[in-house]
């Protein structure tokens, strides 16, 4: 379990499933989902802005995260975009956690993530 100041603080998007959900509880970390905090059904900015506000890494399956002109990185804390495409969630979940083990949640500060099923790209502001 990581410790303190290796923990990542995460805001679930909607379309973020459960299995991903649980997975990043289970390695110890923060989660929050978007459902949990009243934003199911809300706008993408709207859910972006509440995770900019509690200083939360972004979690979500939602391509239109990965636009860097609507979101640029430079604004938020972090956004992970996860690219199941037909691939098995076992792949996803280790290359997810990989990263989580690689890096610091300082380290990803304004990052878009693109996590897929063997492979993980950083774009930085």
């Amino acid at each position: 379990m990581p410790n303190e100041l290796s923990k990542f603080k995460f805001l679930a998007d909607e379309s973020c499933g459960l299995p991903t959900i649980n997975l990043l509880r289970g390695l110890g970390h923060s989660v929050v989902t978007a459902k949990e905090v009243n934003l199911g059904g809300k706008p993408d900015f709207d859910i972006l802005k509440r995770a900019i506000k509690e200083k939360r890494i972004l979690i979500s399956e939602d391509l239109d995260f990965g636009n860097i002109l609507l979101y640029p990185p430079s604004l938020h804390h972090g956004i992970i975009l996860l690219r199941f495409r037909h691939r098995l969630e076992a792949d996803i979940h280790a290359t997810l956690t990989r990263l989580l083990n690689e890096f610091k949640p300082t380290e990803l500060r304004k990052t878009l993530i693109i996590v897929g099923a063997d492979k993980y790209r950083l774009r930085k502001e």
